[in-house]
C-alpha cells in the first residue's frame, strides 16, 4: 500500500531522524558510583606507594595490609576500565585525553604495589625495600619527599581525568531524581539517627549501655586504620567460604536436579543443616581444623551458604515449564542444548536470589566464627573483646565497618546480576 503511493504521487516520504543512542547510564547512578569508587581508588593508591603517606598520616595507615594492597591496585585498573565503558570516552577527543591520563596513572601505580616496582623510587636511587616499611633512615627523606612531590602530579591528574570523565554538573536532573526517589529512605535514617541521640540526651542513658551516634563516629574517625586491616581479614574469610560453600551448592544442584533420587536425599539433610544454630558448628569447626587456622572460618562460611545455594539452583532449574521443554524437543533440542539455552537462563534469578542472601550469611558466619577463638585481628574479635571491656563506642564502630562490608559484598554481587542477567524483568524499568 505505501509503495503504490508513492508511486501514485511521485513523492517520497520524509525520511525518518535518526537518534542519537541514549548516553550511558542515563537514569541509574552505576556511572556515579563507579566514577566515586576511582577516584577514591586513585587517593588510596597514591598513599600507599610512598611510606611518608602511607605510614605517618592516619588515612595512610588504613592501608597497610600487604594482601589487601594489590586488591586495591586491581580494582582501580578494573573500575577504571567501567569508567571509560560507561562514559565511552573514545567517541570524543577529551575522553581520549581524560582516558590516556588515567590509564598512564593505573600503569604507574600498578608496578610500584604489586610488583614492589617503584618506578619513581628506582629512577632517584631509592632501593625498593625502603617503600614497604617505615621510614627511618632520615637520610632518605629528602629523597622520599621528592618521589612524593612527582607521584602527586599524576595523582592529581588522575583525578582531574576522572571528574572529566564523569562530568557530574551534566548529570544534576539525575541527582534531584534520584533524591526524591530515595526521600523517604533518607528521612527515615535522619530521624532515626536523630531521635537517638536526642533520647539518650534527654533520659541520661549512660554511656557504656548505648553511646550516642556522635560518640560512635568520632570513635570511628579516630580508629578507622585499625578497623580497617581487621574488618579485611574477616572479608577474606567470608568471600572464600562464600566461594567454596556456593560453589559446592551450585555443583550439588546440578547433580540434584538431574538425578531425582539424589535431591530427595539431601533435602532432609539440608533443612536439618539449616534448623542448627551457628553457634553449635563454631566451637565444634574450630576443634577439626584448629582455631587459629582460616580454614575454620571459611568451613563455618560454607556451611552456612552451602545449602540456600543447593536448594535455590535446584528450583531454578526446575522452575521451566514443561511446555517450553517440550518445544524445544520438538526442534530436537539435545538435552545439553535444553539446558544451556533454557534450564540455565531460567534457573539464574533464583541463584543470585540465593548468592544475594549468601553475602550477608557470610559475613554473619565469619564474624561469629571469630567469637570463638582465632585471631586477634578479626571483626568478631574486637567486637567480643571490646563489649568485654565496655568499650561500646569501639565496639559500634566494629559493627558499623561490619555493615559497611556486607553492603559492599551484597552489591558486588548485585552488580555481577546485573550484568549477566541485563534482559530480566526487574531490570527492564530501570
Amino acid at each position: 500500500m505505501v509503495d503504490n503511493t508513492l508511486r501514485v504521487t511521485g513523492q517520497r516520504l520524509p525520511a525518518r531522524a535518526k537518534t542519537a543512542p541514549p548516553p550511558a547510564d542515563s537514569r541509574g547512578l552505576a556511572l556515579d558510583v563507579i566514577a566515586l569508587v576511582t577516584a577514591l581508588l586513585v587517593v588510596i593508591t597514591h598513599h600507599i606507594q610512598n611510606p611518608l603517606l602511607q605510614f605517618e598520616l592516619q588515612f595512610g595507615r588504613a592501608f597497610r595490609n600487604v594482601t589487601l594492597q594489590p586488591v586495591l591496585a586491581v580494582g582501580l585498573l578494573i573500575f577504571a576500565g567501567l569508567l571509560l565503558l560507561q562514559t565511552q570516552a573514545w567517541r570524543s577527543l577529551m575522553g581520549r585525553c581524560a582516558a590516556a591520563g588515567l590509564l598512564v596513572y593505573a600503569a604507574l601505580v600498578l608496578p610500584a604495589i604489586v610488583l614492589d616496582a617503584n618506578l619513581l623510587g628506582a629512577a632517584l636511587g631509592l632501593p625498593p625495600a625502603a617503600f614497604l616499611e617505615e621510614l627511618k633512615d632520615d637520610a632518605l627523606r629528602p629523597a622520599f619527599e621528592t618521589a612524593l612531590t612527582l607521584s602527586t602530579v599524576p595523582a592529581l591528574a588522575a583525578l582531574l581525568c576522572v571528574l572529566l570523565l564523569w562530568s557530574p554538573w551534566a548529570r544534576l536532573p539525575h541527582y534531584a531524581r534520584a533524591v526524591r526517589r530515595n526521600a523517604p529512605v533518607l528521612l527515615v535514617a535522619v530521624v532515626v539517627l536523630v531521635l537517638w541521640e536526642v533520647l539518650i540526651v534527654v533520659f541520661r542513658v549512660q554511656e557504656f549501655f548505648i553511646p550516642r551516634p556522635t560518640t560512635i563516629a568520632a570513635t570511628f574517625t579516630e580508629i578507622y586504620p585499625r578497623l580497617v586491616t581487621v574488618g579485611w581479614n574477616t572479608f577474606q574469610n567470608a568471600f572464600w567460604g562464600f566461594v567454596v560453600g556456593c560453589g559446592l551448592g551450585f555443583l550439588t544442584g546440578l547433580l540434584s536436579a538431574r538425578f531425582v533420587s539424589l535431591s530427595s536425599a539431601l533435602l532432609p539433610l539440608a533443612i536439618a543443616a539449616n534448623s542448627v544454630p551457628i553457634i553449635a558448628f563454631a566451637p565444634i569447626i574450630n576443634n577439626w581444623f584448629g582455631a587459629l587456622n582460616p580454614a575454620s572460618k571459611i568451613a563455618i562460611v560454607a556451611i552456612l551458604t552451602y545449602f540456600p545455594a543447593m536448594i535455590s539452583t535446584v528450583r531454578g532449574l526446575n522452575a521451566t515449564s514443561p511446555l517450553q521443554i517440550e518445544l524445544m524437543r520438538s526442534y530436537a533440542a539435545s538435552e545439553m542444548q535444553i539446558f544451556r539455552k533454557l534450564r540455565f537462563p531460567a534457573s539464574l534469578p533464583f541463584v543470585f536470589s540465593a548468592l544475594k542472601v549468601a553475602t550477608t550469611l557470610s559475613m554473619i558466619g565469619a564474624i561469629v566464627s571469630e567469637y570463638f577463638g582465632g585471631t586477634t585481628q578479626g571483626l568478631g574479635y574486637r567486637i567480643r573483646e571490646d563489649a568485654a571491656n565496655f568499650k561500646y563506642p569501639e565496639a559500634w564502630a566494629a559493627i558499623i565497618v561490619a555493615s559497611l562490608l556486607g553492603i559492599l559484598f551484597y552489591t558486588l554481587v548485585s552488580a555481577v546480576e546485573r550484568w549477566l542477567m541485563p534482559w530480566h524483568v526487574t531490570f527492564r524499568d530501570e
